[in-house]
């Protein structure tokens, strides 16, 4: 899945390239039996990703979610998402992630870093892919980066049911989370 977005707040002398629901998207799914799947949007989100001057290398990756803004074409599995149940958002209101290291290697790019959410830090690593290039036509630098995620929400102590939620059966183990942005720089 691909979501672009344009206008984003551009700082190139000072290497950081900040982000929101206005120039991206940040979507996911799990498997819920009732559903198929359970695919959802947050509408609340900000970031940030540190590049150096000519856009040839990442340097950091930062972004806060409001849990709250998650939603769907369905109501009440959001309202549920948002339940003390699942992701609890009264208690914990954001999801962080702050990397801490960004590596490349023959399969491409890696993201390191903590991401918080529901009140619990974990370690974790993350793919994604950076393609970069130039419209020949108006010399604008386009830097696409994207990925997909998956997160084992009891990882961070997200039990649908302390009785039921044994193998995941009723509501699947793995969030997937997709997300893309572009980043225009115009010379």
């Amino acid at each position: 899945m691909t979501f672009w977005g344009m206008g984003i707040n551009q700082s190139f002398a000072q290497r950081v390239v900040t982000f929101g629901p206005e120039e991206t998207k940040i979507k996911g799914s799990i498997a819920y039996t009732e559903l198929g799947k359970y695919r959802a949007q947050f509408d609340a989100f900000k970031g940030r990703i540190t590049l150096n001057d000519n856009l040839q290398k990442i340097q950091s990756v930062y972004l806060v979610i409001d849990v709250k803004s998650i939603h769907s074409n369905c109501s009440w599995c959001d309202k549920m998402a948002r339940s003390r149940r699942l992701l609890n958002a009264a208690r914990y209101p954001k999801i962080v992630f702050k990397s801490d290291q960004i590596i490349k290697d023959a399969r491409g790019y890696q993201v390191k870093g903590i991401l918080e959410m529901h009140g619990i830090k974990k370690g974790m690593i993350f793919p994604f892919k950076v393609v970069n290039f130039i419209d020949q036509r108006t010399k604008h630098q386009w830097l696409d980066i994207s990925g997909t995620w998956n997160i084992n929400r009891k990882d961070f102590n997200i039990i649908w049911s302390k009785t039921l939620d044994h193998g995941g059966i009723l509501v699947g183990d793995i969030f997937t989370v997709d997300w893309a942005i572009r980043i225009v720089h115009r010379s």
